[in-house]
């Protein structure tokens, strides 16, 4: 029995083992291809990855599948991430049309965004272009022509029409509205890319724009493309509101995609400019802060040379010109470095040429081409000396510049120590000419007031019996005498010793000494305000008030006026005080040193604190003062 089991279990082995090649064949036998290549395109060409990659996923062959998975991921990114991040291309060799165009594709992109001088760039794309024609594969053709026009537009400056041919044959294969989106923007690009200026075929180009607001998605990333374009359109049309709107809305449509960040870099720096041309200097530094966030990571180089020409219109404008001439030179600097660039693009892609040609022509046209080439290598290696003998040029006369404004630098020193020592005799003159003055008015006035007192007390002591109604009178005088030196006492005080109460600030103390003032002479002041809510650094309001109150004297001296305006106004970086009075006037030209009611010693004490003095006055008419001083905060 034993026997017997044993033979019939070896017997059903071997008929299965018979079946076994059946099964290997068809488990090892190449599966089809499930995912739809031409969707792919499709989605990658209207720029939503991560739907390709879904559709790259349920593609069988794990080559292709890779590879689709790969580009999206290229495109996706755009070198904004660490380039290691992506897996080495596979070595495995394949006659698969569709891998190999992928797969070249792939390669041509990571040169375009990651290699400094784009080196491989333009011939993997060449490649895969020629392999695309070859197949007849319309879809194909087509990703290849976009990425080689995405190469044109990564030049910094289009000096040639050498993209022509291509957006040319793209133009032959349009089929929907997705193809004559990327013709129109590419025709814009390349128009605002050369040194053209607008003309009616740009704003014709600008006005197809309309259909695709309208018809694509509005979740499409294309729209960030239809936004700018506009803005930039409006821009240039010197429509600027409208363009502000338009260049929120693409910035807003970028959603903070790694392959639309030149959007929100651009219209970072064009929103700048707008803010620059309006003197909204604190909003445009704000736009250039969002552009240095948003430089290419992976080409730093160009955002560099692009930010700091920016920062240098903004210091421009802002009348910093050390600081925008330190970014211009910056930016000089990396533009020699870009047309470096740009030549060593124009060379690869002659050499593109010459081997493509080398396949399809004889000798005789092969040496010609190594004869054009040869002589852009000379003209670049003289365009290259010749910037280097201009840049070594540059540089010494900078040197000498930067010499000459540490001279300047030491002069304006000394001249600085100069003024303030001025300053300071201006101010003790000042004071020994106020001594000199109460000196004289005490002994004029006072004195002759106490002399005549002193005469009214004699005769009481000398004439006792003197009769009632003359005595009456006497005392009448002497009280008389007394109150009027009393109040000559009062006066001078109120205008020599009325100052600032350290608890009480500026304006209080203007005021006190407005009503003082006004009361004793009869004079109406009136003091207006703006802004003068906080204190000012201690000194700067004792100066202040000097200046006011030395003014006022003035006014009370030798204007014959009955009315006086004092207004004080509070800027960021400044104080501005108006004194107006409609007095009798004075001949401004006679304002010299030790002259004029000392308006020279009060417009040399502004100027030495870093302000200016206005001064007008007409006969007859009143005078005006106007003086600004900087601002120092506690």
């Amino acid at each position: 029995m034993l026997a017997e089991r044993s033979k019939s279990y070896t017997l059903l082995n071997r008929n299965k083992l018979k079946w076994l090649p059946v099964f290997l064949f068809i488990f090892f036998w190449p599966k089809p291809s499930t995912a739809d290549i031409d969707k792919y395109i499709r989605l990658i060409n209207s720029l939503e990855f991560n739907e390709a990659k879904q559709e790259a996923n349920t593609e069988r062959d794990s080559l292709l599948r890779f590879e689709m998975i790969q580009l999206a991921d290229i495109l996706f990114y755009e070198g904004q991430i660490d380039i290691n991040k992506f897996r080495e291309f596979s070595e495995n060799t394949s006659d698969k049309t569709e891998l190999l165009i992928l797969r070249t594709l792939s390669q041509g992109y990571l040169s375009l965004f990651y290699d400094r001088v784009k080196g491989n760039a333009y011939k993997k794309f060449y490649n895969a272009y020629q392999l695309a024609k070859k197949s007849e594969n319309t879809p194909l053709i087509k990703m290849c022509l976009l990425a080689t026009l995405k190469y044109y537009r990564y030049e910094v400056l289009q000096h040639s029409n050498y993209y022509l041919p291509y957006l040319q044959h793209f133009e032959s294969l349009e089929a929907d509205t997705i193809d004559r989106f990327w013709i129109t923007i590419y025709r814009m690009i390349f128009f605002t890319q050369t040194l053209q200026q607008p003309e009616e075929e740009y704003f014709k180009l600008s006005s197809a724009l309309e259909e695709f607001e309208h018809r694509l998605n509005p979740e499409s990333p294309l729209l960030a493309y239809v936004f700018y374009e506009k803005a930039l359109q409006l821009d240039i049309g010197e429509k600027v509101s409208v363009a502000v709107t338009y260049y929120h809305k693409a910035i807003r449509q970028t959603k903070d995609y790694p392959f639309l960040r030149n959007h929100r870099f651009n219209g970072a720096l064009r929103l700048m400019l707008i803010e620059i041309k309006q003197k909204k200097f604190d909003s445009a530094r704000i736009y250039l802060s969002q552009a240095h966030r948003e430089a290419d990571k992976a080409d730093t180089l160009l955002s560099n040379h692009t930010l700091n020409l920016h920062a240098a219109f903004l210091m421009k404008a802002e009348q910093k010109y050390d600081s925008a001439f330190q970014f211009l030179w910056r930016a000089y600097l990396q533009d020699f470095q870009l047309d470096f660039r740009t030549n060593t693009l124009e060379i690869n892609r002659l050499n593109v040429v010459l081997e493509t040609r080398e396949k399809e022509n004889a000798n005789l046209q092969l040496k010609q081409d190594r004869a054009w080439l040869i002589t852009a290598l000379a003209t670049l290696s003289l365009t290259m000396v010749a910037g280097y003998f201009a840049y070594a040029n540059q540089r010494s006369k900078t040197k000498i510049r930067l010499q000459e404004k540490e001279v300047q630098a030491m002069k304006l020193e000394k001249q600085l120590k100069a003024q303030e020592i001025h300053g300071i005799d201006l101010m003790i003159e000042g004071q020994e000419k106020e001594r000199q003055r109460m000196a004289n008015e005490l002994h004029d006035h006072l004195g002759s007031m106490m002399a005549t007192l002193k005469l009214y007390f004699q005769n009481f002591k000398t004439k006792r019996a003197i009769p009632e109604a003359e005595q009456n009178s006497l005392f009448q005088k002497t009280d008389e005498l007394i109150d009027e030196a009393y109040q000559k006492v009062r006066t001078m005080a109120h205008a020599h010793h009325a100052g600032i109460n350290a608890q009480d600030g500026l304006l209080p103390a203007i005021r006190n000494f407005a009503a003082k003032v006004s009361y004793v002479n009869k004079l109406s002041i009136e003091v207006e305000e703006h802004g003068m809510d906080t204190r000012l650094e201690n000194s700067l309001e004792i100066t202040t008030f000097r200046i006011i109150q030395e003014l006022i004297t003035n006014v009370i001296k030798y204007a014959n006026a009955t009315e006086v305006f004092i207004h004080l106004t509070r800027h960021e970086d400044s104080i501005n005080v108006m004194v107006e009075d409609n007095g009798i006037g004075f001949d401004i030209t006679k304002i010299k040193p030790g002259e004029t009611m000392g308006l020279y010693s009060i417009q040399k004490r502004v100027e030495n604190l870093g302000g200016q003095v206005t001064i007008e006055s007409i006969a007859q008419n009143g005078t005006t003062v106007i003086f600004d001083i900087p601002l120092q905060y506690d």
